[in-house]
């Protein structure tokens, strides 16, 4: 479908709109339609199936062209106008158009304007730029998950993986984020990493496991978008002089799970302690009810339910090829 999306201003000028504007383009041409982005001095009515009018029907900031769109919507009714509200300040004429507020809200407030059908479709969000996610991390789809454990490790039998590995078994919707490659020029650590695996096949949770440098090293930035993707860090060690992780992650607002040894004790800021002793069915329960972690398990749904493809697909296209 050949679509014009409207607005007073377009891409490269910042602004809220101007980016929803800029990815929903970018989302509907993913899904094979031919978008161009037009303002008034670059727009033309001939040439299109469909247009997507943002806020020129109700901002006047240019009231001779919206009221000149109005006229269209009653004239060119071989167009399928879609009127896109993210703001009411004016509403003395209405457009023929289907109509769609980008909150509950704002349909409550344009209902008190037309009684005709209003859709609410939210604005979405390109989640992977804003964060700046790596391909690497953005196509491990980690927004899908339950729940995100990060252990940022090398394969050194004092870090304690097991502890992780045994913790899944009370934490079926969980995945466990491993970061380090087992090094062959250390006898141990290649022998640990495949005892490692031979456990996790064992307890059952091979599938929740991701030993994430066994097949390609992971970079600085590749491990900045784990922590933006993770719900806590899980440190087990049996010993550490330092333990590096426990700042990165405070630094990311990730809530951090650590054992509780002298030099955690030390570094750690605002995290939840255990021993190495605990039970992993009560880690596990700490775990679920920790109030930081379930922000982060909402963060990650809201980054699924405001994807752009998601919109585009289930409630943006519905609408476009309505024949209503």
């Amino acid at each position: 479908m050949r679509i014009a999306i409207l607005h007073y201003s377009k891409p490269p000028v910042i602004g809220g709109v101007e980016r929803v504007i800029g990815e929903q383009a970018a989302a509907l041409r993913t899904q094979g339609h031919d978008v161009e982005i037009c303002t008034r001095a670059d727009w033309c009515v001939d040439g299109w199936e469909a247009v997507i009018v943002h806020n020129v029907f109700t901002m006047p900031f240019d009231l001779a062209w919206t009221k000149e769109l109005i006229k269209l919507t009653r004239s060119r009714p071989d167009i399928r106008w879609i009127n896109w509200v993210h703001d009411v300040r004016w509403s003395a004429q209405v457009p023929k158009a289907a109509h769609v507020a980008v909150s509950e809200h704002r349909r409550r407030d344009y209902a008190k304007v037309t009684k005709e059908p209003i859709h609410v479709i939210p604005n979405g969000c390109d989640s992977s730029a804003v964060l700046g996610l790596t391909d690497r991390v953005r196509d491990l789809k980690l927004e899908h998950e339950g729940l995100v454990l990060l252990q940022p490790t090398r394969f050194v039998r004092r870090k304690n993986i097991e502890c992780g590995l045994r913790l899944l078994t009370e934490l079926p919707e969980a995945v466990y984020l491993v970061t380090a490659a087992p090094d062959p020029h250390q006898k141990d650590g290649l022998k640990y990493f495949r005892e490692l695996k031979g456990l996790a096949k064992e307890l059952g949770v091979h599938r929740q496991v991701r030993f994430l440098g066994e097949t390609k090293t992971l970079t600085d930035h590749d491990v900045r978008s784990l922590y933006h993707m993770s719900d806590l860090l899980f440190f087990p060690s049996i010993e550490e002089g330092y333990g590096l992780p426990l700042i990165e992650a405070a630094l990311h607002g990730v809530p951090v799970f650590c054992s509780h040894i002298p030099a955690h004790r030390e570094v750690a800021v605002g995290a939840t302690f255990f021993k190495l002793t605990a039970e992993p069915k009560g880690l596990a329960r700490k775990i679920k009810a920790h109030p930081g972690v379930k922000v982060r398990q909402q963060q990650r749904q809201m980054m699924v339910r405001l994807a752009w493809p998601r919109i585009v697909k289930e409630m943006l296209e519905p609408l476009l090829f309505s024949k209503g």
